[in-house]
């Protein structure tokens, strides 16, 4: 019977190629200049660089409901529970602009 085995070289290498990724910096972004403090949601549009980048939103409070803005441009509906959300870069992302289009107030 032939063992079908890779040579441990090899298996070597390959784990070497596989690093864990980075953790991600999560930024807070102050937008109570931009929307109104009754508003509990909003509709943006994320620009991000480069545009193979991606960009995940989210409020305090919706944590486990991010929204995630894929580059180069993206529009989606946030929650919003208070004046800041958090800003997380991904997939590359080295810069993000927002757009403010509308929002809804209860």
């Amino acid at each position: 019977m032939i063992d079908m085995h890779p040579p441990a070289e090899y298996y070597r290498l390959a784990q070497a190629e596989t690093q864990p990724e980075a953790p991600h910096e999560v930024t807070e972004l102050n937008i109570s200049k931009y929307l109104p403090p009754t508003a509990v949601s909003a509709t943006i549009i994320v620009t991000v660089t480069p545009p193979t980048g991606a960009v995940m939103i989210y409020t305090p409070g919706y944590e486990a409901a991010p929204v995630l803005f894929k580059g180069p441009k993206t529009a989606a509906e946030i929650r919003v529970s208070g004046p800041v959300v958090y800003v997380e870069l991904l997939s590359g992302a080295t810069e993000y602009r927002i757009q403010y289009l509308n929002w809804r107030t209860p």
